[in-house]
């Protein structure tokens, strides 16, 4: 069994409603390849659908995050997996007793990055109030689409949003500028999958082969669909760096 000292490491660092499910899900259908899901989730019961973790890993996490995160890194998986990830929001592990977990994850100077953004971010904040407001978080292949309500979103909490992922994400290029780090944004990966993801492999040093997810756009409604008051936020931001997240 591989026990994990010669495995390529590597994090999916994101926000919220990025398309990490679905990215995290392409990677994990390679052959060499281990994905979970946000193992530091504020919410300690929360639990990977891909990978979850066995118990006796979940235990360590309150009493010592740092063995916890090695001994996810360090799972006996078979000797065909030789790179494992997880997925890491810049919200994570922030609590006064897992900080450190930031601190180790820089010092280990094989780990990789995959640093993946939703462009758009007036997009992110609407799915992630939508999600928030009908309590579904993820739609598998076989689910029907879930038809919403539209909602209004306020100006200030629109700004506010914009300049809390741009700081996000710089901060975590910033946190990491020393490591072997991608960039990639979902929307990229959306329209342009195949290239994406061979990029994307390319990084990681895996041959390439077909990937796959079970992971389904949720939403098929259009923005302006949606915001209530979409003519009224596409006017006041017209003359601002965000104009062209109201564009169709």
């Amino acid at each position: 069994m591989n026990q994990g000292r010669e495995r390529q490491r590597f994090i999916i660092l994101t926000d919220q409603r990025s398309g990490s499910n679905l990215l995290g899900d392409l990677l994990d259908s390679h052959r060499v390849v281990k994905v979970a899901g946000e193992i530091f989730n504020p919410d300690h019961g929360h639990n990977s659908r891909n990978n979850p973790l066995p118990e006796e890993i979940r235990r360590l996490r309150s009493r010592d995050p740092i063995a916890y995160l090695q001994a996810f890194f360090e799972q006996p998986f078979d000797d065909s997996i030789t790179h494992v990830g997880f997925r890491l929001f810049h919200d994570h592990a922030r609590s006064r007793t897992e900080r450190r977990v930031w601190t180790t994850l820089r010092r280990t100077k094989d780990l990789r990055v995959i640093h993946l953004k939703r462009r758009n971010t007036l997009e992110n904040l609407l799915s992630l109030r939508l999600a928030m407001r009908s309590n579904h978080w993820e739609r598998l292949e076989g689910m029907e689409p879930v038809r919403y309500e539209p909602l209004r979103i306020e100006y200030e909490d629109a700004i506010a949003h914009f300049k809390s992922r741009e700081r996000s994400f710089a901060r975590g290029r910033r946190f990491f500028r020393r490591h072997r780090r991608t960039e990639i944004l979902y929307e990229d990966l959306a329209s342009d999958r195949e290239r994406q993801l061979e990029a994307l492999l390319r990084f990681l040093g895996v041959q390439p082969q077909p990937l796959e997810s079970s992971t389904r756009k949720q939403n098929r409604q259009t923005a302006r669909e949606l915001i209530e008051n979409h003519a009224e936020l596409e006017t006041r931001f017209r003359r601002t760096r965000w104009r062209q997240f109201f564009q169709d």
